[in-house]
């Protein structure tokens, strides 16, 4: 999502894959066309609190009750970024109607890859939430575990099985580059950082899509990047020594501590990267469509190739750049991600697209059905606000995505922007825990 502000400082305790293949259309270029991304609203600096009580039990699932209380007051810092909104009407000939896909009558499934074999398990429906961040693009190597604790447990409580949680992010702390601009070897204290989030999650029932990086990556001094961090994030993603450096000396070395961890539900390349692309909203415009292909393709392949059994996705801003539909682009089909980059195994497993009213409701997983997009994987809605949308109620968001063949839905977020904050995503989840126990509560 394009962030008008994101936090700063720790929470305290709160209350308790870009790209995609169309069926038969081969993938190509096509960019962002409705300007900014996702509409979160205001950009001045604010604070949020909240004081409430909520803890899961060891075995419960939606509806458990509370056992401690908590208050936390957090701060945020208002980026220079803007929303640009779309207006656009949704038609009462729109699919609200629609069969759920087989993917949602059962618990998971396996499909063969790309590179020969048995895929890893995708959920049939990953309901849960994005954190996003604790600690904006610093939660590694320090994590405010009570916080991530509290949120991990909160989510299992109301019926989430998944958190997405963002990585790397922009650059600044992690993975860290050395003299000559490449990304140094991975610390032990990143791999402990990370293996402590998943200890947590794991503990609380839930696991993490790890999330490594944000269109951030070309926010400059919006985000207080350094010219220097800069070049060397614009180099990962645009010169192949440099990308082949952080695979190398961080991203595969992380992917081998972690392989079989627990707590580790998936990995997500890139968080809209549409916002770095010439088409974006970045500060920085400068990344070509076709070098966040090739990226996409060997950040997949490594994790693949480090762990086979592993889960990729990379996010879509909008449906746009992902989506069979006539009109909009497949950019990241097996085929043209193969085809940017060159490695068989450098895939997705499931698709991860974001909605938000301001990008046009052409685009709304609330006015069409999974089936519509005419993709050829699984579908999670990475991203959209836990709100009334598009004649669709809050409280039955998640219920209605699970009806309409979607296989996932994490709202956006945990920690940012109010209204849309916890606990806005608390009763939806909980609705459709009790509906699809389950196949819900099956995932991961």
């Amino acid at each position: 999502m394009k962030r008008l502000s994101y936090l700063a400082l720790p929470l305290g305790a709160l209350f308790v894959g870009f790209g995609c293949g169309g069926s038969g259309e081969a993938g190509g270029t096509g960019g962002e066309t409705t300007g900014g991304a996702g509409g979160k609203g205001g950009g001045s600096a604010s604070t949020a609190g909240s004081t409430s009580s909520s803890t899961s039990s060891s075995g419960g699932g939606a509806g458990s009750t509370s056992t401690s209380s908590s208050t936390s007051t957090s701060s945020s810092t208002s980026s220079s970024s803007s929303t640009s909104s779309s207006s656009s009407t949704s038609s009462s000939t729109s699919s609200s109607s629609s069969t759920s896909s087989s993917s949602s009558t059962s618990s998971s499934s396996s499909t063969s890859s790309s590179s020969g074999g048995v895929a890893p398990t995708v959920c049939s429906f990953a309901s849960g939430l994005n954190i996003a961040w604790v600690n904006f693009a610093n939660d590694v190597p320090n994590p405010d575990l009570a916080t991530f604790k509290t949120i991990f447990e909160n989510t299992y409580a109301a019926g989430g099985r998944v958190v997405r949680w963002w990585f790397h992010t922009n650059g600044t702390v992690t993975p860290g580059y050395q003299g000559n601009g490449m990304a140094q070897d991975l610390p032990a204290s990143h791999t402990a950082g990370v293996k402590a989030i998943l200890d947590a999650a794991h503990a609380a029932h839930v696991a993490v899509n790890i999330s490594l990086w944000s269109f951030d990556m070309e926010q400059g001094s919006t985000e207080n990047i350094s010219a220097a961090t800069t070049t060397n994030n614009t180099n990962l993603l645009t010169v192949d020594a440099y990308r082949q450096a952080y695979i190398d000396n961080y991203l595969t070395p992380l992917v081998t501590a972690l392989k079989g961890y627990p707590g580790l539900y998936s990995y997500e390349i890139f968080n809209e990267p549409e916002g770095m692309t010439p088409s974006g909203w970045a500060q920085n415009k400068v990344i070509p469509e076709s070098a966040i292909q090739k990226t996409v393709n060997w950040l997949a392949s490594a994790i693949h190739t480090a762990d086979p059994s592993a889960l990729v996705t990379s996010s879509a801003q909008t449906f746009q750049t992902c989506s069979g539909v006539s009109g909009m682009a497949s950019d990241y089909s097996d085929a043209a991600l193969v085809a940017a980059g060159g490695k068989a195994n450098g895939t997705l497993d499931y698709y991860e697209v974001h909605y938000y009213e301001s990008n046009g409701t052409q685009y709304s997983c609330f006015l069409h059905p999974a089936s519509y997009w005419k993709l050829d994987k699984k579908l999670v809605m990475g991203e959209f606000y836990s709100a009334a949308t598009d004649g669709v109620a809050q409280d039955s968001a998640y219920t209605y995505l699970y009806d309409n063949g979607y296989n996932g839905a994490w709202a956006w977020s945990y920690t940012e922007v109010a209204p849309y904050t916890w606990p806005s995503m608390q009763v939806p989840m909980q609705d459709l825990y009790t509906a699809q126990t389950a196949t819900v509560g099956s995932c991961p």
